[in-house]
């Protein structure tokens, strides 16, 4: 029988075949484009002076200032807009119809609340641990005035007692939940230092809108039905605790009155539109329920300005001056300015002048002892169903 010479195959088709020249294309490929970096890094300018060598012991204790720096900032920051926004949520309460809770006005944290790389630190300054403490009691409110106080570890509530642990918030705002009554004093044992004491606090309705400090540093904030987020920039740029309670106050507001579940209707609306288009064979991209969603949209944002002013007012703030705060946004948005239909906010000079107005209608009915309510249209209710 003759010997037939095998044939070399470049890769066999096998399933098996085909993964180690795969692999070796891969590793070539890295190859080539490790030694083309290298390559290219070698043609680079490159500084002409020494860098400054310095100590790795060093450079972690100075990183470990630079944490702490920021933990306070961000606690400070947190701690500033939860104290503004909680008798807001508390004025807001008939506005926002079912969306509401009972409250004790006390913020509730332990270790595991705070993120992995700021943690060692809250054990450091707070001493947080496994059980829930108070990380803040809010002027003014129930829990203030029942005399607890940051620090105080919670040990039972109504006679049951608090989870601890890494899920204990959550277990503990279903106790809460289940425990609260309207008009009722709800029982509280806690731990001060060597001390078990009790006390009793009346919870009160707040709105149930979750308000929260942002990552952005822009100059921005915004409600998305179920909270509030204020963004850092804007935290700074507030010059006062009365301006960054109009900020908060108008994005409750659009919680309250409703307006991010209109919009969602008016881009539902618009995109039977765009559905039936596409039906017919042309595609819209979408430009119907979008053109939707941005009806009424200066309307909505005419309306948040004007019962945020309410809301602020019902809180007992101060609202003279607040049309202020416009003057200074024109200047880092000069652009908003003028009027323009096609923008989704009215012009800060419009706004401006609707606000001062509003102000000079709340001021008249506080002379004349009247409800600081707002103006309704007469077939519109408020309650959250609506504008």
């Amino acid at each position: 029988m003759p010997y037939k010479m095998p044939r070399m195959h470049l890769h066999d088709h096998s399933a098996g075949g085909r993964r180690p020249f795969r692999d070796f294309m891969k590793q070539r490929t890295l190859l080539l484009l490790s030694l083309g970096l290298a390559a290219l890094l070698s043609g680079c300018a490159a500084p002409t002076t020494h860098r400054t060598k310095v100590d790795d012991a060093l450079i972690e204790i100075e990183a470990r200032k630079q944490r702490e720096i920021a933990f306070d900032t961000m606690l400070s920051g947190r701690q500033r807009l939860t104290a503004i926004a909680h008798p807001l949520l508390k004025a807001a309460a008939p506005l926002c119809g079912e969306e509401t809770h009972l409250s004790l006005g006390a913020v509730f944290t332990n270790k595991y609340l705070f993120a992995e790389e700021f943690r060692d630190i809250a054990v450091v300054k707070l001493g947080v641990g496994e059980p829930l403490q108070i990380l803040q009691v809010i002027g003014g409110s129930a829990a203030q005035r029942a005399g607890l106080m940051a620090g105080d570890i919670i040990v039972s509530l109504n006679g049951q007692s608090v989870p601890t642990g890494e899920d204990a918030l959550k277990r503990f705002a279903d106790i809460l939940e289940e425990s609260l009554k309207e008009g009722a004093p709800a029982r509280i044992r806690v731990v001060r230092g060597d001390d078990r004491l009790s006390f009793q606090a009346t919870p009160e309705r707040i709105c149930s809108y979750a308000v929260m400090l942002g990552p952005g540093d822009e100059v921005n904030a915004y409600a998305d039905g179920q909270r509030i987020v204020i963004a850092g920039g804007m935290l700074r740029f507030a010059r006062s605790d009365n301006e960054l309670a109009l900020v908060v106050a108008h994005e409750l507001a659009h919680n309250a009155m409703g307006h991010i579940k209109a919009k969602m209707q008016n881009y539902m609306l618009g995109s039977l539109l765009d559905i039936l288009a596409a039906a017919a064979g042309v595609n819209t991209q979408g430009v119907f329920g979008n053109m939707a969603a941005q009806a009424y949209s200066q309307e909505f944002e005419a309306e948040a300005d004007y019962v945020g002013l309410y809301i602020m007012a019902r809180a007992g703030l101060e609202t003279a001056g607040a049309a202020n705060f416009w003057r200074r946004m024109a200047a880092i948005h000069p652009g908003s300015i003028g009027r323009n239909h096609a923008a989704t906010h009215p012009a800060t000079a419009e706004r401006f002048l609707a606000i001062e107005k509003t102000v000079a209608e709340i001021e008249n009915k506080k002379a004349a002892g009247l409800p600081l309510e707002p103006r309704y249209k007469a077939d519109k209710k408020p309650g959250g169903d609506g504008p």
